[in-house]
């Protein structure tokens, strides 16, 4: 077992398929053997060049699960076949935050994947703190749904729903159809999700969601006012990008209402609204990712069924299969929700 699959993206558009010594694990780290690796939207970010914290070459891929395969040195917690969700962050483990456990606040924080390289291989070396186990009723492959789930979740307790709260999600893709999910859970009255694809929205329907807007055919300041009279208290927008969906909340929110940014803003985006954030006294929150907590607790609640990934994951491809996959999806030639890698 000398050398493994990997594959770099070399420049934007360019992935090379190549192979590389397997990685030994070092003081604090275990090697995961890679199982399922999801496929995010920020990944074609990262492969058109747009993501604002990427520098190339880089190993993308950090949505995913695997099985533990070897101890560094002082591992006692973790035996090897430990089956794994991985949290993909390196942080300095020394500062406050990290003493927290609240990694997404390091200062050095670098997200691998993303600033480090990431899960296209056949093995990885992470800290041992980064990978959580599952429980053995737990399917590997929805152990790598667990990161895009707690992007969701993180995100969705940063506006402290209230059960009074009526809740816009806006993007009815993975983590938009999950923060749906979560606002559920969290307790609000009653949740609502916006898109532009009739087909995600019927998956939102199966899911639980208390209504849609399609947006393909009906204006979103007049699907939430069929909807609710206008009177969203919480908007979510799991889109990002170049701020489109956020200045659309931002011409529709009532005064005193809240914003939470999900979704990943590229650069270069535009604002056209933003006075109104001052003028109507909104409450913004970013959110970045997740801590351990988050994990611990949505793979609990998918464990036991309280949040669910069915009907999720609507293609599965070999490990190989990637750059062809992300090549189509850049050219609008897969009509997919969730993609599955299997290794």
């Amino acid at each position: 077992m000398d050398k493994m699959r990997k594959i770099t993206l070399v420049k934007p558009y360019e992935l090379r398929v190549e192979t590389s010594p397997v990685p030994e694990p070092k003081a604090g780290e275990v090697r995961v053997k890679v199982e399922k690796i999801g496929v995010c939207g920020s990944d074609l970010t990262i492969y058109r060049g747009l993501h604002p914290y990427v520098s190339y070459p880089l190993v993308m891929g950090h949505e995913y699960s695997g099985v533990v395969d070897k101890l560094g040195e002082g591992i006692s917690g973790l035996p090897v076949g430990t089956r794994v969700a991985a949290i993909p962050h390196l942080v300095c483990g020394e500062c406050s935050a990290c003493r927290n456990e609240m990694f997404n606040y390091c200062g050095k924080l670098r997200c691998t994947g993303a600033e480090a390289d990431g899960a296209h291989t056949d093995y990885i070396c992470i800290p041992e703190i980064m990978a959580v186990p599952i429980p053995d009723t737990m399917s590997i492959e929805d152990a790598a749904l667990i990161e895009p789930a707690c992007v969701a979740y993180h995100g969705a307790r940063r506006a402290g729903i209230k059960d009074s709260d009526l809740v816009l999600v806006i993007g009815a893709g993975p983590i938009g159809v999950f923060c749906m999910q979560c606002v559920k859970v969290l307790g609000a009255s009653k949740v609502f999700i916006a898109d532009l694809d009739p087909r995600r929205l019927e998956l939102a329907k199966t899911l639980g969601v208390d209504g849609v807007i399609d947006v393909s055919s009906e204006a979103l300041e007049q699907g939430v006012q069929r909807l609710c009279g206008g009177d969203i208290d919480v908007f979510y927008d799991c889109v990002g990008e170049k701020g489109r969906v956020f200045n659309d909340i931002l011409k529709i929110a009532k005064r005193g209402s809240s914003v939470v940014l999900i979704g990943v803003l590229q650069n270069e985006y535009e604002l056209p609204n933003l006075p109104d954030f001052i003028q109507h006294e909104l409450a913004l929150y970013g959110t970045t990712m997740y801590v351990p907590a988050d994990y611990r607790a949505m793979i609990s609640l998918i464990d036991n069924g309280v949040i669910s990934t069915a009907g999720m994951v609507t293609h599965r491809f070999a490990f190989e299969e990637i750059p062809e996959v992300l090549r189509k999806l850049d050219q609008k030639e897969l009509d997919s929700f969730k993609i599955i890698i299997d290794m």
